[in-house]
């Protein structure tokens, strides 16, 4: 199909599709958010006392930096949502206060030797680059912020050399899902590669009198801490063999301090310039991260704080059922609330307002969007149930049960169950058959799901009793994550058929048959998970086109999908819109309508 075809058959999908959510409520996008949770700030006295809390939120707050003077805090926090800057007074610690409010990440903050700028990372063009602005306890001004590095690769963790001079930082611009060490002059100029790895070199952090970089490498497999001249020449290791280390930074006696495994747990040590006289810094009660030393030689850093049994979302990480507040999101053509949640695979009942979602991919649960009324809906006998859809009345629910990421022989089912969890029944009952990702038809008649049978995962429809399983791709590349539209007339799915994982709809002829095809998405990453949006003429998606945002060694959640956050793209004149920003997975989204108020 020709370019000029296929917006006109979009454009023609569009009409048709203009009142499909007429008498709907609220629209919502719902998304699956694996990050970690209750992270907070301490701030050590002495080594390896009690620490003081500092903060202490639902959200999580990280990666602190502490003024020359030893004054301002300024550290990462996500209680508004996403990413922001915010900043404690430590001469009268008391509640912090925003510093820099915008819709992207801004993180990894780091201040001049004089106290007059800070640099930080921000995904404010789309993706992650190393700003610079003023700085000023009262907050800083965006019309101030200055790009150092423009480049359309991540940019990361940068640290000003003790002269003001030059600026370290990582990057991946050599290798994706990979980052060097590089310097460059303070306003963004003449920038350097230092290291050459096949892995992870990144935090590095300067000698205080400017003699070496301090930084971690993955390389080995294992993150160590090496330091070099600032030319990259004299590469040596400073952590103990067998040590698990990342983030130096320096003490204000020239010690070199770094987070590290210690019996399993992350812990804050120290060392000697040379690598010599081992000492923990922290009190061993809990796990620490990325130091921060100020001027009195006190530790900032931020840890875990336990959680009791009531505020755990029995998945791998973790948590509360809901991540971060709600972000409201202007589109061009409607107003509409994102939300983030630790179920996978979330579904919205557009007549109760319910969350379906997955713990764990081992059973199904119902609840509200603020994770009350939690109750288990479905757990299989044997094997995982996952991607779990409503249909549009609310009475029923399909998912999957069986194991993920597996080939296209591998055992599973779709199986269907009413919204209490009775009435369970197999629909596929195909031993040699990858069947999964089911999605019923607005009018509860059909399914569409992903199967193996053939030998291949392609795109099929069937009764919404399991029978009459018809094939509607043919392809030898993988066709996955089928999606119906409001008006039951295409299907949105995700396939590698042209190199990369990107997004087409498949219209559907008057007697059920496949019809057009239209390639939707045409990014250099990974474009998965597509739901239409309640009217038809948006698709909500995840995606890799924003790129890693943080070194990979410094995010540990559990991370086997696309790297990706959530974008809506309008079809009719292919608008796009990134609705998510900061360093962690954000997958399987859902859009729906909330019943009327």
């Amino acid at each position: 199909m020709s370019r000029s075809a296929a917006r006109a058959c979009i454009a023609m999908w569009t009409i048709a599709s203009t009142a499909a959510a007429a008498d709907s409520g609220p629209e919502v996008v719902v998304y699956t958010a694996l990050r970690p949770s209750h992270w907070d700030l301490y701030l050590f006295d002495k080594a390896e006392q009690p620490p003081r809390q500092l903060t202490d939120e639902e959200a999580i707050d990280y990666n602190a930096a502490v003024s020359p003077d030893g004054r301002w805090l300024v550290f990462c926090s996500e209680r508004g949502g996403n990413p922001d800057l915010h900043i404690i007074d430590l001469n009268d610690p008391g509640a912090p206060k925003l510093l820099l409010d915008s819709d992207a990440m801004e993180d990894a903050p780091a201040f001049s030797p004089d106290g007059k700028h800070l640099a930080f990372v921000s995904t404010r063009d789309d993706n992650a680059d190393i700003y610079v602005v003023p700085f000023s306890p009262d907050g800083l001004q965006a019309a101030e912020m200055v790009n150092l590095t423009q480049h359309a690769a991540g940019d990361f963790n940068p640290a000003f050399s003790p002269d003001g001079k030059q600026i370290a930082f990582s990057s991946d611009r050599d290798r994706y899902k990979a980052s060097e060490i590089y310097v460059m002059h303070s306003d963004g100029s003449a920038p350097k590669r230092l290291t050459s790895s096949a892995n992870w070199d990144g935090s590095p952090a300067w000698s205080a009198d400017g003699e070496f970089i301090y930084s971690y490498s993955a390389a080995p497999g294992r993150s160590q801490i090496y330091r070099m001249s600032p030319d990259g020449s004299g590469r040596q290791q400073i952590s103990r063999d067998g040590e698990e280390a990342l983030s130096p930074t320096i003490t204000p006696t020239g010690r070199i301090a770094y987070a590290a495994k210690v019996d399993d747990e992350w812990q804050v040590v120290s060392v000697n310039a040379d690598g010599t006289d081992h000492r923990i810094e922290s009190d061993g009660q809990q796990e620490y991260w990325a130091p921060a030393f100020d001027p009195r030689g006190r530790l900032v850093c931020h840890g875990t704080r336990s959680l009791d049994d009531s505020d755990r979302f029995p998945d791998g990480l973790r948590g509360p059922f809901v991540v971060a507040a709600p972000q409201p999101v202007e589109l061009p053509d409607r107003s509409l609330t994102v939300h983030s949640i630790r179920g996978s695979f979330p579904s919205v009942n557009a007549v109760t307002g319910q969350i379906a979602s997955d713990q764990g991919f081992e059973r199904v649960a119902s609840s509200r969007l603020d994770g009350s009324d939690m109750q288990v809906l479905f757990q299989p006998d044997k094997g995982s149930a996952w991607r779990s859809t409503w249909t549009k009345d609310g009475r029923w629910l399909a998912c999957g049960v069986g194991p993920t990421f597996a080939r296209p022989g591998a055992h599973s089912d779709i199986w269907k169950f009413q919204s209490d969890g009775s009435e369970a029944m197999n629909l596929t009952n195909t031993p040699d058959a990858n069947d999964a990702f089911p999605h019923f038809s607005p009018d509860g008649t059909r399914i569409a799901f992903r199967s193996g049978r053939d030998g291949n995962h392609e795109i099929y429809v069937m009764n919404s009793d399991g029978s009459q399983p018809t094939r509607l791709t043919n392809h030898e590349a993988v066709d996955t994550m089928p999606a119906f539209s409001p008006d039951g007339n295409r299907i949105a799915f995700t396939s590698r058929r042209d190199g990369d994982y990107e997004i087409y709809i498949l219209a559907l002829e008057s007697n059920g048959a496949p019809g057009e095809l239209v390639r939707v998405t045409n990014s250099p990453r990974r474009d998965t998970h597509p739901k239409f949006s309640p009217d038809g003429n948006w698709l909500v998606f995840a995606s890799e086109r924003g790129g890693m945002n943080d070194e990979s060694p410094l995010i540990p959640v559990f991370n086997p999908q696309p790297y990706g956050d959530i974008f809506a793209k309008r079809l009719a004149d292919r608008t796009v819109v990134r609705l998510t920003h900061n360093k962690w997975e954000d997958g399987t989204p859902t859009w729906g309508a909330l019943p009327p108020d």
